[in-house]
């Protein structure tokens, strides 16, 4: 054996005689030690032990050196055992293992592992299976990081020949632990500390990182707890418990955690997570100095990809905060590039950055790779939504696809608390602004009361900038101008913060402000906030350009031209200023000039699909079509350039109604007039408030002599629009009037027109036309009165002058010959002596139609005067027959009352009941002899006859009754009355002689009164209705 015990190790003598005996503690210099090895011939075992104990007593270097000197002499001695010098390299390659890990510069670090890796494949030649051999390539491989796999299967190979081998579970569970394999990681930690209960604090550490990421916190405390109890300065069991402390989030906690981080990073200031747990903390304090100090110590300190990618991220959002975008975003990109997606903070930071810079597709896109791995998360989905609504995409698909997830987002999130979140509130009435303005109105309204409610009853400056804004859009511009003053009045307290910020939010009001000044009306207002703002920044091209616009509504044309190319002349690529002074030239009809500058737009790399530019150039291929001295042999060549600019529109922003108006107005001008009524009912489905689209398609309408709905389209547009003082619509609504034939209504229209714009000459030719053709079609008619000829007259001389008139200008002034270039004067004349033939016609004709007219009269008062007479006849006839009907109902009042008192006086006589009693009987035999005779059948027609007497003495009884109900309802009271006291002087004694009487009496004067009724009721002699036959009358007639 080499050593006596622990603490001495023994060189034994080759020849024999007394060992050499040294004490571990005070060993003497490293090449004595190795001299007396190799004098004495002693076995590699014994080289080990001697550089073991050096490494005890922390002399590594002398350890390394024995090590080497052990392996030199062990290949030149022939009796050496392979397996101790494969020991002596194993050695060596964990401790260079260990050296690389520890190691901070980058170059030594693979000069290290490249060693270690030297003395495995040394090893590898010895024996390379050798259990101990393949722990320390596992050891390497796992070090190493990304050679995982390999260093798994290493460490599965020894723990399946071995389940004992303490070392080898330990860095399996350590590589599972990497791989995420969390559980299986705790299992082979506590299977190691079993088999081991006295295990280095490594074992515990390890238990308690896996039982921190599943989720066990209170259990990994602990764990960690029990490290230190093993090891009072272990500086990762101190960082993680400070993190637990952290999470916890009170004071005590949180005062608890930061003390143990400064404690663990006195105790080892190599620990790069204690480097990266205190920058953290620091900059969440906001002590932004010391926070980038720690993390860039980490990132020096940082070995492995996680803690490097931690590290970087940390020095990027130091320079975030700073504002320092471009490094900050290296930083982040450089962190992504060690952990790719798996770390999301890089990702979000970068997409924060890039909305910063106003790269929303560049922002989308990094929030969208973070939505994948943390789908519900909260924030991120809010900043999604920002980003989508300030970059809706370019193509339709994507503007569709972001539209729906917007909405979508906007469903999940707001709900329960997030109905308050004063963010998520604006951002939504940004979104709806487009279509709902009132609607963004109430939300930003409801914000605004959020914050007043708030405990701080601060509203931010911000906020009621925005609530101005929408209040503009919303045409409510005094309250509009009153917040915006408030607002610049609240910088001048707020400056003193942050004086930067405070300056662009300034320049963003004192713009606003003289935007509203604007639409109030005040324009020297306006003018004064805009040059202000340009002597405050003159680079604020913004001013300029609504300087140009004031100008451009005073029609100061030249004025607003110099600030439009003041803007230009500062910045060429300037779009617009461009569409500005392009449309300038478009209003000056200088088309040449305008084109110029829209071309110019779109020569530009990033303004290839600029639709407003492709749309002016093909208005104005477009408006050479109207032109009444063009080429016309080059109307297919401009029609074909104008189709292809609002084609290319379409192709980029296919949902552009304006191209479409205009492809409409081209199909038009080609008479494909059902393909430009589709385009134009499109247009106006998308366009609902716009007036173009209306008036285009019923204009084409017309074109395919659909004049009803022509009309309609019109008169709907008149309505909606408002536009019943507009001649521009009056004369083509008059025009589809007289297509109609309807001259009353079109004479109604040229009427407006002219009394609207009496210098509108071709409303006052439509007019003359109308009349004239009034004229003639009632001066063509074989019926007409003396009034429509009279009327005709009139029309006719003021046709007559309307056609002068419009001569005698256009005679006396070319100007107006240019401007009414579709009026001809030969025309004008031949019209004249149109209405001169038919006025001479009209006069003529006149007196005739006078005498006419007359007779018509005489004859309408003689009619009137017969039919007076009639009336009069009939009233006293209808007298006479009421005068009758009233006698003859009296009369049968009187019999029917008669009637009754006979029937009552009849009841009411007294007989002895024996008499009463003989009598029924008697009655009853009769009675029973007639039911006898009845039910006895002598022959078929006497049985016959029976029968026919039954019926008739039926229908005299019915009759009888109905009558009495009759002349019951038509009694009044006063007859009621005489019938009580004729009935109190009826005699009794006379009962039976007077139930006769009435019977006969009262048919008698039934039919008698029947009779009358036929007579009273007969027609009247119609001899005398219509008078003597005379030759007027008989004129009249025949008219």
């Amino acid at each position: 054996m080499p050593s006596v015990n622990n603490e001495y190790l023994i060189i034994p003598r080759r020849f024999g005689g007394n060992s050499i005996m040294y004490n571990i503690s005070t060993l003497p210099d490293v090449s004595v030690i190795i001299s007396e090895l190799r004098e004495e011939h002693c076995k590699t075992n014994i080289w080990f032990d001697f550089a073991l104990a050096y490494y005890r007593i922390k002399r590594y270097n002398d350890f390394q050196q024995v090590l080497e000197e052990g392996i030199a002499f062990g290949k030149k001695d022939n009796n050496s055992d392979n397996l101790n010098i494969l020991k002596l390299h194993d050695a060596l390659t964990s401790y260079q293992i260990l050296c690389g890990c520890k190691e901070i510069d980058k170059s030594k670090k693979s000069q290290h592992f490249s060693k270690a890796m030297e003395h495995l494949n040394h090893g590898d030649e010895i024996f390379k299976y050798d259990e101990n051999h393949l722990l320390q390539r596992g050891f390497y491989l796992l070090y190493q990081g990304q050679k995982l796999d390999h260093a798994e299967a290493q460490f599965k190979f020894i723990t399946n020949t071995n389940e004992g081998n303490v070392p080898a579970i330990v860095g399996y569970a350590c590589v599972l632990y990497n791989k995420k394999e969390y559980n299986k990681s705790l299992e082979l930690f506590k299977k190691a500390l079993r088999i081991c209960p006295k295990s280095p604090a490594y074992v515990r550490l390890g238990i308690g990182y896996c039982l921190l990421k599943l989720g066990f916190v209170k259990k990994a405390k602990v764990a960690f707890e029990r490290v230190l109890e093993l090891e009072v300065n272990n500086s990762y069991a101190l960082t993680a418990l400070a993190i637990i402390n952290f999470s916890e989030n009170t004071l005590k906690s949180t005062t608890e955690g930061a003390n143990m981080l400064i404690k663990s990073w006195k105790n080892d200031n190599t620990n790069a997570s204690t480097a990266i747990e205190l920058s953290d903390f620091l900059f969440l304090k906001e002590n932004y100095d010391k926070s980038e100090k720690y993390c860039k110590i980490a990132l020096q300190l940082s070995d492995c990809p996680i803690l490097k990618s931690k590290s970087h991220y940390l020095v990027g959002r130091c320079y975030h905060q700073k504002n320092q975008i471009d490094i900050a975003i290296k930083h982040y990109n450089t962190a992504i590039n060690f952990c790719k997606f798996e770390f999301i903070n890089p990702l979000f930071g970068l997409g924060q950055l890039y909305a910063k810079k106003k790269d929303f597709e560049k922002a989308i896109e990094y929030f969208e790779k973070i939505l994948i791995n943390v789908p519900n998360n909260f924030n991120l989905k809010k900043a999604l939504i920002m980003m989508y609504i300030r970059s809706p995409g370019k193509d339709i698909d994507t503007q569709n696809k972001r539209s729906s997830l917007v909405k979508k987002y906007f469903t999940e999130l707001l709900v329960n608390d997030n109905l308050f979140d004063p963010l998520l509130i604006i951002e939504h009435a940004r979104f709806i602004e487009k279509t709902n303005v009132a609607v963004a109105l109430k939300e930003v309204s409801q914000v605004i009361d959020i914050y007043k409610k708030s405990e701080k009853n601060f509203i931010p400056i911000e906020l009621l900038n925005n609530y101005a804004v929408y209040l503009y859009k919303n045409n409510v511009y005094t309250e509009a101008n009153t917040i915006f003053s408030e607002c610049l009045s609240k910088i001048k307290v707020e400056r003193y913060k942050n004086p930067h910020y405070i300056d662009s939010l300034e320049l963003t009001l004192i713009f606003n402000t003289a935007r509203t000044k604007e639409a109030l009306g005040y324009t020297d207002d306006a003018i004064k906030l805009y040059k202000q703002l340009l002597n405050l920044y003159p680079n604020y091209y913004e001013a300029n350009i609504r300087l140009g616009k004031i100008a451009e509504k005073c029609s100061n044309y030249k004025l607003a031209s110099n600030y439009y190319q003041e803007v230009i002349n500062n910045d060429l690529n300037n779009i617009d200023a461009l569409s500005s002074l392009g449309y300038l030239y478009m209003k000056k009809r200088n088309s040449l000039e305008a084109q110029k500058r829209f071309e110019a737009i779109l020569k530009l790399p990033e303004q290839k699909q600029n639709a407003y530019a492709r749309l002016a150039l093909g208005t104005i291929w477009l408006d050479q079509l109207s032109k009444p001295n063009r080429n016309k042999n080059k109307d297919r060549e401009i029609v074909l350039r104008a189709f292809e600019m609002f084609n290319k529109v379409l192709k980029y922003h296919p949902r552009n109604v304006y191209a479409g108006n205009c492809i409409g107005c081209l199909l038009a001008f080609t008479n494909n007039y059902e393909e430009a009524r589709e385009c134009f009912a499109e247009v106006r489905e998308n366009l609902f408030n716009e007036k173009g689209p209306w008036l285009n398609l019923a204009h084409v309408y017309g074109m395919l002599k659909n004049y009803l709905n022509a009309i309609q389209m019109y008169k709907a547009a008149i309505e909606k629009f408002g536009l019943d003082g507009d001649p521009d619509v009056l004369i083509p609504l008059g025009y589809m009037y007289w297509k109609k034939e309807d001259y009353n209504n079109a004479m109604e229209c040229m009427l407006k027109a002219v009394n609207i714009d009496p210098i509108n000459l071709y409303a006052k030719y439509n007019l003359a036309k109308i009349y004239t053709k009034i004229s003639i079609k009632v001066m063509e008619s074989s019926n007409h009165s003396l009034t429509d000829l009279d009327n005709t007259i009139n029309y006719l001389n003021e046709a007559k002058n309307i056609y002068n008139d419009i001569h005698n200008c256009l005679e006396n002034d070319n100007d107006l010959k240019i401007k009414w270039k579709y009026l001809n004067t030969t025309n004008l004349i031949n019209n004249t002596l149109i209405c001169d033939d038919y006025l001479i016609q009209a006069n003529s004709k006149r007196p005739e139609i006078v005498k006419i007219e007359k007779a018509k009269e005489e004859g309408k008062k003689k009619q009137k005067e017969i039919m007076l007479k009639i009336e009069e006849e009939k009233l006293i006839q209808l007298k006479l027959q009421e005068s009758q009907d009233l006698e003859r109902q009296n009369r049968l009042r009187d019999l029917r009352n008669e009637f009754l008192n006979m029937n009552k006086d009849a009841l009411k006589i007294s007989v002895i009941e024996d008499k009463k009693k003989s009598g029924s009987k008697k009655e009853n035999d009769k009675k029973k002899k007639i039911d006898d005779m009845d039910e006895f059948i002598i022959s078929d027609e006497e049985y016959e006859e029976r029968k026919e007497k039954k019926k008739q003495k039926r229908k005299t009884k019915r009759n009888r009754i109905k009558e009495i109900e009759s002349e019951e309802e038509d009694s009044d009271s006063k007859n009621n009355e005489e019938i009580t006291k004729k009935e109190s002087n009826t005699s009794r004694n006379n009962s039976k002689s007077n139930n006769k009487t009435p019977d006969f009496n009262v048919e008698d004067n039934i039919d008698k009164n029947f009779n009358e009724e036929k007579f009273s009721s007969s027609p009247i002699s119609t001899v005398a209705v219509f008078g003597p036959i005379t030759d007027d009358s008989s004129n009249t007639s025949s008219n």
